[in-house]
């Protein structure tokens, strides 16, 4: 088995599926339709997915965490783009894999396994207090091409764009300690804290295998919006425990 094909899969699948669990997501629960079309999401998750194979090769290569990984949060993000008009649709996913899957592969290179969700999960912080001043500038980066991604998307529609980013270079010395700073951000919260959405998303899954994936996200986000309010977020999160289903169970049968 290996673990980078693996990982790239996983990431594939949990982007595009998904988008899936509302009449293949078409609408989301409370009735509005989405900021981008289905197929936008899919494309961009498939064009990012790339470089979580080369982030699981490089934490190997280096035989630990290495001393930059954000820098390939920056070019999936910039790959996603590729093919299609939409705004930053897998903005939240890959901020939240990048230490997932970062986290995964220093499990894998200590034990020889890759499916221990629990012991993925615990390693989140620690990759993220070892991130150094490059991840720092990268992230930084990534959040500014975040927003001219949005600006662009709003700027065809019409409407106001942001008036300032966020400046994280030089007053940081890691992601962990910018993230502090930024807990306002639904999806710097989830990291963290240590994935506790994820988590939830992931275990009702887990608990509804056998009557459909697909129908136990449209149920998990009904359980979701009330609480986050924001469908964007509540997909990010469902795409995550997604992934851990996916990790946990390689080769099950869950899809029917």
């Amino acid at each position: 088995m290996d673990i980078r094909r693996e990982i790239l899969r996983n990431v594939i699948l949990c982007q595009a599926l998904a988008q899936l669990g509302k009449k293949h997501g078409s609408d989301w629960p409370e009735g509005r339709s989405l900021g981008a079309k289905v197929e936008h999401y899919i494309v961009a998750g498939v064009n990012s997915s790339w470089h979580f194979y080369d982030l699981a090769d490089r934490v190997i290569q280096t035989g630990g965490q290495p001393d930059c990984i954000y820098d390939l949060a920056y070019e999936a993000q910039k790959e996603s783009a590729r093919n299609h008009l939409g705004g930053h649709v897998n903005y939240g996913q890959v901020q939240l894999l990048v230490p997932l899957v970062t986290a995964q592969v220093l499990d894998y290179l200590e034990s020889g396994t890759h499916e221990d969700v629990d012991s993925i999960l615990q390693r989140t912080g620690t990759v993220l207090r070892n991130t150094t001043a490059r991840d720092v500038e990268s992230i930084e980066r990534y959040m500014h091409l975040g927003y001219r991604f949005a600006d662009e998307l709003r700027a065809r529609s019409g409407r106001p764009t942001h008036q300032s980013v966020p400046v994280l270079k030089g007053r940081y010395a890691t992601v962990w300690e910018a993230a502090q700073d930024y807990q306002n951000v639904p999806t710097v919260r989830e990291t963290t804290a240590g994935y506790p959405y994820s988590q939830q998303v992931y275990r009702f899954l887990l608990h509804n295998i056998e009557t459909g994936i697909l129908p136990a996200i449209e149920m998990i986000r009904r359980f979701l919006m009330p609480e986050i309010r924001r469908t964007d977020v509540v997909g990010d999160l469902v795409a995550t425990g997604l992934y851990l289903l996916l990790t946990k169970h390689p080769e099950g049968v869950l899809f029917i």
